[in-house]
């Protein structure tokens, strides 16, 4: 079964070509968010069935308004 991953504002689209994806084949599902979505409900929404999450550098965790999802418990699997 792939590993679901996701990568949070690609705003250029780069991540599939720089990542090294293609080296891990049908091991990784890859989803690529090339928009900001700046509502925590719907960016936990998003990202609910993704195992991994990579952030580009330009999703600082500021403050107050990115506390909801920071607190977030994991969800567990059986892996």
């Amino acid at each position: 079964m792939a590993v679901r991953v996701a990568v949070l504002d690609d705003y250029q689209d780069v991540a599939r070509e720089f990542g090294g994806w293609n080296r891990l084949g049908d091991r990784v599902e890859l989803t690529v968010f090339t928009d900001h979505v700046d509502d925590a409900e719907v960016l936990v929404r998003r990202l609910a069935d993704a195992e991994i999450v990579v952030a580009m550098r330009e999703r600082p965790i500021r403050g107050p308004a990115d506390r909801p999802v920071r607190r977030r418990p994991c969800r567990t699997t059986d892996r």
